[in-house]
């Protein structure tokens, strides 16, 4: 086994959804209450991991988490951190600073974060947080968890975040994106393609490889999609509003 590399990742990348505030993290969009009362003391915590998707190159991979939110000041410095990489896993510690506060931090905000290794990933297992038990693993084009007797393989469920992330990276969306409609045929996803860009709904076929993207609109409801494939189930995009 190859000895092991320890370096500190400084790339971030915060997805804020909807209007959610992602605390005081720079380039998170402000919709903020009034400040709660926060303790001066800041500490460093374990963040919950939602997920992981592939990253743009085969050196990297966004790590999905649940941060506290919504008033400024919840949170700084979320982080990947003491990346260890051997021959068949790489181990990594996902944090974030906080402080405790009466009310706002105790809700949620979703973000990504970048893990990058200085080895290609390939199949090796990611153990985030040292939690062993839900090591992630490379499961056809996404990411995700072995079941308890140990068999690893792609979740049944078109649906599963695995597949989804997968969807998302292969059409270059710079975050998960927000996912607007799933059936085990078909997927409706809207998201930028540039971090400056409003969103834009993708839409999706399933196929024996995973997800495929056959439309993109920024229109409501469901012509453009149909034209594209008049096979889409009309129920999946009658109700869509434009995207945003």
């Amino acid at each position: 086994m190859t000895e092991p590399r320890r370096r500190l990742i400084l790339g971030v990348v915060l997805v804020a959804v909807g209007t959610a505030t992602a605390c005081g993290v720079s380039g998170a969009t402000a919709a903020a209450p009034a400040p709660t009362t926060v303790g001066a003391q800041w500490r460093s915590f374990r963040a919950d991991v939602t997920g992981i998707r592939p990253g743009a190159d085969d050196h990297s991979l966004f790590v999905q988490v649940s941060l506290p939110g919504k008033d400024p000041g919840c949170v700084r410095e979320p982080r990947v951190e003491q990346v260890v990489e051997a021959k068949t896993e790489i181990r990594a510690d996902v944090v974030y600073s906080t402080r405790s506060a009466a009310g706002g931090c105790q809700d949620k905000v979703p973000a990504e974060l970048r893990l990058t290794t200085a080895d290609p990933i390939a199949d090796r297992t990611v153990i985030l947080n040292a939690d062993i038990g839900n090591a992630w693993h490379k499961l056809g084009a996404g990411w995700g968890h072995c079941d308890h007797q140990g068999t690893c393989a792609p979740p049944a469920d078109h649906c599963a975040p695995a597949w989804i992330g997968a969807a998302a990276s292969a059409a270059a969306a710079v975050g998960p994106g927000t996912t607007r409609a799933c059936d085990p045929g078909w997927l409706v996803l809207d998201f930028p393609q540039q971090q400056a860009d409003p969103p834009a709904r993708t839409a999706f076929r399933w196929s024996d490889a995973g997800w495929t993207s056959f439309a993109r609109t920024r229109s409501a409801g469901c012509a453009d999609i149909r034209a594209a494939e008049p096979k889409f189930p009309v129920a999946l995009c009658k109700a869509l509003p434009a995207p945003a």
